[in-house]
């Protein structure tokens, strides 16, 4: 991502303020610097999940509560995956549901694993490749209508991916943060899931170039997936409102220092 500024139909005042280049210079870089910070936390904001609350953490944290639970099952509690066993083998999940409800464990275990192998669904550990794999829908989400994937032998692991994979959330955000940061100064109001605190390995860059038509400063979000979790349109329209902020703050800087210089110069 790139934000430049560029100041027209101020020549007049250009050509006092061009009588002290390094003076201009410095407070221009330190405008252009504050305004690329502020646009690395607006990038951040628009970044899914949308916002800089904690009300996107705490909704995006259900859902993939949700779908991680559509597509895994505890052998406790098997839920829609007990449909499935049935229409594999009717007979034997009733001998399953009965030795369950009777309190015969390893026989309910036996029976499960066999109704597993007859229709088609794994049991054991938690697989990250078969979450992955069922994120088809909008946004990475698991489509509402999906089957069970997998059975977890035991339930305790199944909570400890879920949260695992809800710490995830912001990493992207934290990207951008790394950047702004980056620039010096203070980086503040960011809730700590989305801040770099909470995802150490996102990493960010912001690259300040000078040349003689001016400074530009690029801003480089380096998380993996950042491309999956950042809308173009958003950015871009960041971008735009970032530079109009800029121009006219470069405007009234260069309007404050031309009157101090034409003072001076009386």
């Amino acid at each position: 991502m790139r934000v430049t500024g560029k100041v027209t139909g101020l020549d007049p005042i250009k050509k006092k303020i061009a009588l002290f280049p390094k003076e201009t210079q410095r407070p221009m870089d330190k405008l252009l610097i504050q305004e690329v910070r502020t646009l690395a936390v607006e990038c951040a904001r628009v970044t899914l999940p949308f916002g800089l609350t904690d009300k996107p953490y705490k909704r995006l944290a259900a859902r993939i509560a949700a779908d991680i639970k559509r597509i895994f099952k505890r052998a406790d509690n098997l839920g829609g995956a007990f449909k499935q066993l049935e229409a594999a083998d009717p007979d034997m999940t009733r001998q399953y549901w009965h030795a369950s409800k009777k309190g015969e464990p390893e026989k309910a275990r036996r029976l499960l694993r066999k109704l597993c192998a007859k229709a088609g669904i794994p049991i054991g550990a938690v697989r990250a490749d078969l979450h992955r794999k069922a994120r088809t829908a909008r946004y990475g989400r698991v489509p509402a209508d999906a089957k069970t994937l997998a059975i977890i032998s035991k339930g305790e692991a199944l909570d400890r991916y879920i949260t695992k994979v809800q710490k995830q959330i912001g990493a992207v955000k934290a990207g951008w943060i790394a950047a702004a940061k980056k620039l010096g100064g203070t980086v503040r109001g960011i809730p700590r899931w989305a801040n770099t605190g909470a995802h150490k390995n996102s990493q960010g860059d912001a690259v300040v170039k000078r040349g003689q038509k001016g400074s530009h400063i690029e801003l480089h979000n380096q998380v993996s997936y950042a491309t999956t979790a950042c809308d173009v349109g958003n950015l871009r329209s960041a971008e735009r409102r970032a530079r109009v902020r800029l121009q006219h703050a470069l405007a009234e800087k260069l309007k404050a220092m031309a009157e101090r210089a034409f003072r001076q110069g009386k």
